[in-house]
This record gives structure tokens, sequence and C-alpha cells, in this order.
């Protein structure tokens, strides 16, 4: 590659050096030339893992040990961990799980943010992302699929499901995704309708030096090589200040946006919105007035980087204007060809097949937002959806003596299917609006969703969560209407060793745990050996095996006293003691 693009382009011959003088993040490629897989990863996660195990074991202050595994985390490249206890923060530091997925996580994103600067994701070579990252989330998604497989869930009635079976019924299943969000959007434009509001359909995109456009922008490399998800985290703070102009101003539009990719990874918006005619002009300059607030005297700026398109009474309707980039950005069906538009050029992306794998247009763009973590679709104002779906858990006997909103809203949720049409009835997302107070309400809605507070012991630590049980109206909040919910025995088969269902250890614990508490939130000042007892032990599909003997593992990897035996000396004393 450095003589390849060397003598060819100077911006990516530095590009290559900097790969080159990297040695303390994991190596993109193996020896071989194919990218570092994850047998390396699992590696580099238990070096992490042990090497914060030993931070821990030698530093007896948490600030300190704080600093020195942040220190860890910055130096491979991965963001410190995130807890509200000192117990939960080393818990996942010495965890060789989370790091192989930081790590994972990590070398994913730069493997294609390195691929982007070189030009290796563009239309003319790899569009929206490389093949070797195709490859690769192809491989982890299946993976994934395969573990939820082989985990089956029991509920108090004795339903057995794989937990691949109970996925296939929410939003993970592609088809139900695509139609909720063209209910939805269906249901926008009739209540915009019926209130003779105006839709507009605006496109926004990001300056010119986020754009690598093949490797060949010099005004990308000299702000940085920005990744997707800088040029994402660009558009939400342009969106942000539109937002906040449009509330001062008095104006409340109401739709959806959708994330999709340049063939170059850099992200632009969709967005259909409507508003009260009379907000109209007004909105239109604030979204143009903000949108080019940045470089907007760059040539092109004014033709490329926004666009609207007034839909107009009897020439098309707003759903018409938004599903094509909902279903391109899904499943792709229905839409024919998969166009692209660069360069001033259109362009039709077609499947490619690499390793015997076909890989369409709309699969590359999924995994582009599952390697960056760019969430591709977000409803803006309304009503709240975790209403609308919680309305669906509830049951007809539950709401039957309940207020005539929650009874109208209960009914515009539900879907009944039958070969008689005087039963057959669509769920009707406008219905539900009009019944929690129409499109401008947002969280003042009328009907609210009911939450409980409970202690949940998690993987790393005991958490307060906020858990929906049913609904209420906001105007007799003591009202509940609960909903219909299952406690779920959870039961791993394969794994090497049984887990206790309680997630607890049957063994004493060491006399060193049971001296320090290891609640204690961060701040305060702890004995971080007890934190030692929460680690466990994983096989490389991430199901676990059994709790790991913390005590064995803390005297093997604490510090030698100056004269005293090494570990495996002190092991051999115990083990053949004298009597």
């Amino acid at each position: 590659m450095h003589r390849l693009f060397g003598g060819l382009n100077c911006r990516r011959g530095e590009v290559i050096d900097a790969i080159l003088a990297d040695d303390q993040r994991l190596p993109l490629a193996d020896s071989n030339g194919m990218m570092t897989g994850p047998g390396a990863i699992s590696v580099a996660a238990s070096q992490a893992a042990r090497e914060c195990y030993e931070v821990c074991s030698s530093l007896h202050d948490e600030h300190a040990i704080k600093a020195r595994i942040d220190a860890i985390c910055s130096r491979r490249g991965v963001k410190s961990p995130v807890a509200a206890t000192i117990r939960g923060y080393i818990a996942r530091a010495a965890d060789h799980a989370w790091w192989r997925r930081a790590l994972r996580k990590e070398l994913m994103r730069r493997f294609e943010h390195t691929s982007i600067q070189l030009g290796l994701t563009y239309v003319r070579a790899d569009p929206y992302v490389s093949r070797e990252t195709c490859l690769a989330q192809a491989a982890q998604n299946e993976a994934n699929q395969k573990a939820l497989a082989a985990v089956t869930a029991t509920n108090e009635n004795g339903d057995v499901y794989s937990l691949a079976e109970l996925a296939e019924l929410g939003m993970g299943n592609k088809t139900l995704r695509r139609g909720e969000l063209m209910l939805r959007i269906r249901g926008f434009e009739e209540v915009a309708d019926k209130m003779r509001h105006v839709g507009m359909f605006w496109t926004i995109t990001c300056p010119s030096k986020y754009h690598s456009v093949g490797g060949t922008n010099a005004k990308y490399t000299e702000f940085g090589s920005p990744t997707p998800r800088a040029a994402q985290a660009y558009l939400v703070k342009v969106w942000s200040a539109i937002r906040s102009a449009l509330h001062r101003r008095g104006i409340q539009p109401y739709g959806f946006r959708i994330a999709e990719p340049h063939t170059d990874g850099c992200p632009h918006w969709h967005m259909l919105l409507f508003v009260a005619p009379e907000h109209q002009a007004e909105m239109e300059c604030v979204i143009n007035a903000y949108a080019m607030r940045e470089d907007g005297d760059e040539p092109g700026a004014i033709k490329n980087r926004v666009k609207l398109v007034r839909i107009e009474a009897g020439k098309g309707t707003a759903a018409g204007y938004i599903i094509k980039y909902v279903c391109k950005s899904i499943d792709g069906a229905g839409v024919g060809d998969h166009k692209a538009f660069e360069d001033g050029h259109t362009y039709v992306i077609v499947p490619d097949m690499f390793d015997k794998k076909e890989f369409t247009a709309s699969q590359r763009v999924t995994y582009w937002a599952q390697v960056h973590g760019i969430r591709q679709f977000q409803q803006i104002g309304g009503v709240p959806v975790g209403v609308w779906r919680e309305f669906r858990r509830l049951s007809e006997e539950s709401v039957r003596n309940a207020p005539e909103p929650i009874r109208e809203a209960y009914q515009a949720a539900q879907k009944v299917e039958s070969e008689n049409p005087a039963i057959a009835q669509r769920a009707d997302f406008a219905r539900f609006i009009w019944a929690m107070g129409g499109p401008t309400v947002g969280r003042q809605a009328a009907i609210q969703l009911a939450k409980r507070v409970e202690e949940v012991e998690g993987r790393y630590e005991q958490v307060e969560a906020h858990r929906p049980v049913g609904v209420y109206l906001a105007a007799q909040p003591h009202a509940v209407y609960e909903s219909t919910r299952y406690r779920w025995t959870i039961d791993r088969a394969g794994v090497a060793l049984a887990v206790p269902r309680t997630g607890v250890n049957n063994c004493s614990r060491p006399a060193w745990v049971n001296k320090n508490p290891i609640e204690k939130p961060i701040g305060k000042n702890i004995n971080f050996a007890s934190s030692f007892y929460v680690g466990r032990s994983f096989d490389r599909e991430g199901a676990p095996c059994a709790r790991i003997d913390t005590e064995a593992i803390y005297l093997h990897h604490k510090k030698r006293q100056p004269g005293g035996p090494s570990a495996h000396l002190a092991h051999l004393q115990r083990k053949y003691k004298k009597e």
C-alpha cells in the first residue's frame, strides 16, 4: 500500500506512514494482509483486561486507578468504562468480554476510516463501506444470530422461545421496522391534511471538508480527515440550533428524518416536515440560514448544501417522497435500482459478490450505520412512540372501564387480521395522535407512560432501572392501566459449565472481599481488591461459562514482596506443604 500510494499522492502516503508508526493499537491487518480477525481481538482483550487487573492489585487509591485505566483505554483508542459505582467501573475494565467488544468496535471504525482516507470507500471502488467491512460485519451479524438462537427463554406460562424468535417479533425484524415507520409517516400525513398543514422535504448535507471524495479532497485532509461520526455530530449540532431557533419563534414542525451515507461514508439527512402554512416562509429562512452558517460561501454550497422540495397537494403524497429512502436504508424492498448522486452524476449501485456472498446496496447502508453507530431514523416532534408501543401490550380487559382518551388510543394502536372486512382493522397512527392531543403536544401529551423503579442486578453492577408498566391519563396520574408483561427465565444451551440462575457464586467469598463494601459510588475511597470478585469467564461467543476464582487470580497477579517466592514457587509450596 505504501508503494502504491506513496508516489501517487502524498496525502495517502502520510496515512500509510501513520498506520506503520501506530504501535499502540491493534494492527488493521495481519502479516498476510488480511483484516485483523476475532482471534487477535480476543488476545488483545485478554492482555488489556489483565493489565487493568494488575493496576487494581497494585494501587489502592480510586483516583490513581481511574487515571491509570483511563490511560490504558486511551492508548488502545477506546472510551473509558461508564459506570455508576466503582464496582461497575472496575468490573468492566477487568472483563475480557467488555474489552473484546470495545476493541472490535474501535478496530472496525478505524479500519473503515482508513479506507475512506485512502479512497477505497467510494462510488468507483466500494460504495458506503469497504468490502472487508462488509465481510466482517456480515460474519458478526451471523454470529450474533447463532448466539441468540442458542439461548432459550421460558415465561411463567411455560412458553418457550429462542431469543432469535423473540427478536423477530420486534423492530429487529426489517419488515416490521419498515412497516411501522411507514405507518407512522402516513399517520403524520393524514393529520397534516386534516389541519391543512404544508409538507416540506429537506435534504441537508455537510460542508465539503467532511467529504473525502475518494481521497482526493485537500480540504478533507486539512480539516483533519473527520470520520462519519464527526460529520453526523455536525448535522446534529446544526439541527439543534435550528430547533432552538424555531422554538423561540413558536414554530413546531413534526415529521421524520433519515440519515443516509454518501458513497464516501459521509452522512447527509433527508427530512420530511409538516408545519402550519403561516410559518412556512419563516421556517425556510431559519433552516437555510443555519445550514449555510459554516463555510456557506465555498464553491457549490448554495447548490448542494440545502435542498427543499415543497410538497404540493395533488402532485404526490408526502409518504411517497420518503418511502424510497426508508426502503433503501433497510432492505431495499420495492426500490428497484439503488441510485446515488455523486459529483453531479447519478450512479446505480449494483450488488457485489465477495467470498461467495452477495452484498446489496441496502446491506451496505445497514452495515455503514452499524459500524459507525449512526441512528438512521428519528421522529421529529409528534407524540411519544413509547406510549404507542405500550398500548400494544395492553389487553382489552384492562382498558374496558378507562376514560375515553385511553380507550380511543387503545383502539387506534390495535391491528386485527381477518378475512372478514367488517372485522379486519389496521393500526391507525393518525387516530392515535388525536387521542394523545394532537401532533404538537410533545411530552405534554394527554396520555403518559407509567414506569416503575426497580433495582436490577446487571452483569457488572446493580442499577436502578425505570421499567414501563402501563399508561395513565395525565389528568388522573394515580390510575395506571397496566400492560401485559412476562417474566422470562434464560437458559443458555451449549455452554461448558452451567451458570446459577441467580447469577450468584455458590462458593463462599474470600475474607478480603467480605471486609470491604463494593457498592460505594465513584468518588468514595475504597479498597479495590474487593471489586475483583465480580469477574466472570466467557467463551469466544460471549456466553458465560463459570464464575472466576478471583482469589486465585489475585494471588497469581499480585506483586511479589521483596525477597519473597515467585507465584509459581508459592503455589508449589502450598500444594506440597510440610505436614
